[in-house]
């Protein structure tokens, strides 16, 4: 059963894709600090003041924290789970296995149930029977 397969790749796509979701937020939230910001009125005047280059500091802070080279990495680990997803899925299209056409029926093209029994030659009973079995096995 195909299907097994093809949620294990899928939930490692999803994965990797909250990783590099992460490491974006991430860098925005570095690029936030290069941002002008409102002027605080609290406190005593002063004439003097420690001047910030803040770009120059969100390079400094990038830089350390590699955000750039783990982007990469991690869009190319991205576009890989990405392209196994697809093979596997083309693979599950072409599987004839009655459990993969209904996964695919109900869960790739989201078909309603009677158009799933009518497709597989099942009635709505085994379809939902089969959906049950399907929805165990992933679990």
């Amino acid at each position: 059963m195909l299907y097994i397969e093809y949620e294990e790749y899928k939930n490692k796509y999803y994965e990797v894709q909250r990783k590099y979701n992460d490491i974006l937020n991430e860098k925005e939230e570095l690029f936030a600090i290069t941002q002008p910001k409102a002027t605080q009125i609290t406190g005593e005047k002063t004439a003097g003041g420690k001047h910030e280059n803040l770009f120059d500091e969100y390079l400094i802070q990038k830089e350390k924290k590699n955000i750039d080279k783990r982007l990469k990495e991690v869009k190319s680990i991205l576009d890989d789970r990405e392209r196994l997803v697809k093979l596997k899925e083309q693979e599950l299209r072409a599987s004839n296995n009655p459990h993969d056409k209904i996964y695919r029926c109900r869960y790739i093209d989201r078909l309603t149930i009677e158009k799933t029994a009518r497709i597989s030659n099942y009635s709505r009973s085994q379809v939902f029977n089969i959906l049950n079995k399907i929805k165990k096995n992933i679990k």
